[in-house]
Order: structure tokens, then sequence, then C-alpha cells
């Protein structure tokens, strides 16, 4: 159990007991006015002194319900589901809603005052309504996790019945707990095991089986081939694994960046030059843009080349022969902060910034991809890529290192005709 669920479970408890409390105190004042003072001439005899009487906004009939569900007199029970970030309902025995808090609507997307309501109006889920009625009937707790199409979060209920003086319950406690945040960690996890594995098994499964040949005794030429296809394989598996420390450094914050005020250009014609011998075994045009004189940039300058070999790396791979590779680099001006709907690059501060791309003539990237290509692991359509190897943390490594820098990163491609990648560097 994860510290989160251990807080919201005492808050829950807490809850619960505040109620308690509130009741056990209501039933004793209740119990010496009687003896003292008592009942007033004009009320109804089967009117008791512990049931109040409260009407909906729909209808001007009156309703007898018990003293401790007017929440709007118990201040202890107030402030504390106030305060908590789980959602908290109350409903009486027909299942209207009598008390509900700000994190409950919030987490729900209500959008109508629902006081006086039926509890199905807010959840707007018969599963959830039905447990409801089920707590009110035996009197046991319950629990249930939704999923809101309103919302997409995931939601966990979980159902305690008030009950006073050993009698059938006279209403029910909800409380809600997001696990949105959770479940997404739960599912990264399992996708980081599967994706793992996946990458691992190929190259150690070529491992096992070049090393069963070489166990009996092939040829001496047939042994050398073997011999460099097995350093292949270990090289495949010695960088995943680099990569993934690298990546789990990065995620965690235990690298830091060395930020100075760095000329760009000469890290751009470090990474051309490094990359240029792959480009030239495929007949490649790579080269550089210079677009004039460029303000300094605040960067870690081997951090930003690491960025730009892996950029450079993609766009060698995914570049049929003869293609062109081009790096270009530019002011780029902002008087406001970009906002979310752009569709040509995500949110960016405002600011000066420098603009740098890396554009192929390449196979392209399909546009339904773009938004996934900088997750871990992920490959655009394997089929294609099959022969291109890769662990697929490359551009998840990239991201992490620009966004450290403060700069964004982000991609543009039309199928068949190439991709440009841009990222920006704060200037100085």
């Amino acid at each position: 159990m994860t510290l989160l669920e251990v807080i919201l479970s005492v808050a829950t408890i807490i809850l619960t007991v505040v109620l308690a409390v509130v009741v056990h105190r209501q039933r004793q004042k209740v119990r010496s006015l009687s003896v003292v003072t008592p009942p007033p001439a004009h009320l109804p005899s089967k009117q008791s002194s512990n049931m109040i009487t409260t009407s909906t906004p729909e209808s001007n009939l009156t309703t007898e319900k018990p003293a401790f569900l007017d929440t709007n007199r118990q201040l202890l029970f107030l402030a504390l589901a106030q305060a908590i970030d789980s959602g908290v309902i109350v409903v009486d025995t027909e299942r209207s809603i009598i008390f509900h808090n700000d994190a409950a609507v919030h987490l729900l997307a209500a959008q109508t005052p629902v006081i006086g309501h039926g509890l199905i109006m807010l959840l707007r889920d018969h599963q959830a309504d039905y447990l409801a009625q089920e707590v009110l009937v035996d009197g046991e707790g319950r629990e249930l996790t939704i999923r809101p199409l309103a919302t997409g979060r995931t939601l966990h209920l979980h159902y305690v019945p008030l009950i006073e003086d050993g009698k059938k319950p006279v209403g029910t406690l909800i409380t809600i707990r997001d696990l949105t945040q959770i479940s997404m960690l739960e599912r990264a996890r399992r996708d980081l095991v599967a994706n793992v594995s996946h990458e691992l098994r190929t190259p150690l499964a070529s491992l096992k089986l070049l090393v069963e040949t070489l166990q009996s005794a092939p040829p001496p030429d047939i042994a050398s081939r073997m011999l460099a296809q097995m350093t292949q394989e270990i090289d495949a598996v010695t960088q995943l694994v680099e990569e993934l420390h690298e990546l789990s450094r990065l995620e965690s914050g235990r690298v830091s960046l060395k930020l100075e005020p760095l000329p760009v250009w000469p890290v751009i014609e470090r990474a051309v030059e490094r990359i240029r011998p792959q480009a030239d075994r495929k007949q490649q045009t790579i080269c550089a843009v210079n677009a004039g004189d460029l303000p300094l940039a605040l960067m870690d300058g081997d951090r930003i080349g690491q960025v730009l070999l892996n950029l450079l790396h993609n766009a060698v791979k995914f570049t049929p022969e003869s293609g062109t590779i081009t790096v270009t680099a530019q002011v780029l001006n902002l008087d406001h902060d970009d906002p979310p709907s752009r569709s040509d690059r995500p949110p960016h501060p405002a600011g000066k910034w420098l603009l740098v791309s890396v554009s192929d003539t390449g196979i392209g990237i399909p546009k339904h991809e773009i938004p996934r290509i900088f997750e871990r692991f992920y490959k655009v359509d394997r089929a294609r890529t099959r022969h291109a190897g890769g662990t697929g943390l490359g551009l998840a490594i990239a991201r992490h290192l620009v966004e450290g820098h403060g700069g964004r990163i982000w991609a543009s491609s039309q199928e068949g005709h190439g991709s440009t990648f841009w990222f920006t560097l704060p200037a100085v």
C-alpha cells in the first residue's frame, strides 16, 4: 500500500469516527432535552426531538430525518470534509444527497447543484448507485472502482453505513479517492518491464544460439563470423542497459546539467562530423546551415551534443541512400506564452530562444504516431523499422535533456517525404 493510499484510508476512518462522535453527542443531548423540556404543544406527537424537517428544491413535501444527518450543523465534520482532497458524499435512506464537498463535485465533474437530488445524478454509474442501496439494506460497507467517461479518472469509492441506536442504517457516507496517478504509474511500470524483456529477448536468444553452435566446433571461418555476430549482440544489450540507466537518472533528477553561456554552432558542427561517416556509407548528403550571428545559449554543451547525435542518428537510419540531412539554427522570439492549442509546436514559454532543427528526406512518420514518438520504447510501425535497430529510448532521453534546459522538443513530418525535429534552448 502506497503512502497516498494510507493517508486517504486514515482520512476515511477519521470521517467515520467524527460522525460516530456526533451521533453519540446528539443522542445524549436529545435524551437530556426529553427529560428537562417537554416538546412544544403545537408539534405533532409523532415528531420526536431527534428528528429534523428538510425539503428538496423540487418539492414542498417535508420528510423527517435524523438530526445528525443535518451536516450543516456539524462544524468539525464540515471542516474535515473540505480539508481533505478526497470526495465526501452523504446520502439518506432514499439515496438523496444531503451533503457533498467540493472535491466530490470536481472528481465527478458535476455541472449542476445536486443537493437534494438522487445519488445517480452525481455518480452517473448504476452499479455505484446500487451499492449504496445494498449498504442501506444490510449495513455492510462496500468498495468499488469506477472510471467515469466524463473525466477519464480512476476513482475508488468506499461506502460506510451510518447507523443510529443499532438499528437499520439511516444514511451512507461515501468517500471518493482519485487513483488515476497511481494507475498510470502501475501501467508505466508494467509497460517498462514488458518492453525491457521484449528488447532483451532477441539478442539473448541470438547469443544462446551462437554459443551452442560454437560448442559444436564449426570451421574457423564460420566460428569467426559467429564471434563477430556475438559482439554485435553484446553491443546491443550494452547500449540498452546504458540508455536505461541514463533515462532512469534523468527521470529521477540525478543528472546535474552544467549550464553556461556557450555558442551553439561549434556543438552542431562536432555532432555533424561525428555522424558523417555513417552518412557517407549510405551516400547521404549531410550539411549544417548557419543562419548568421547567433546569440549564446545557456546550455550544457555535452548534453546538447548528445541530443543532436540522437536526432542525427535517427535521420541517417531512416533516410534512404542518396538522401539529404540538414541541420539549422536560428533565433526564435516569443512575446507571449504559446497557447496549448498550437498545432505546429507544444505550449512554449515566452522569451528569446535558439531554435535548432534536424531535417531529413527519409520515410517520414505517420501523423497519428507523432504524439507518441518521445515515449520510452515507442517505435513507429515496427514492421517498417524491424531492420533499423535501436532501443526506442533515444528520443525519450533527448526530450528529458531539452526540457532540463527549459526548452521544448517536437517533430513535424509527412509520411514518405521526410521529417523535421525541432528543439529550443534559452538564449542569453
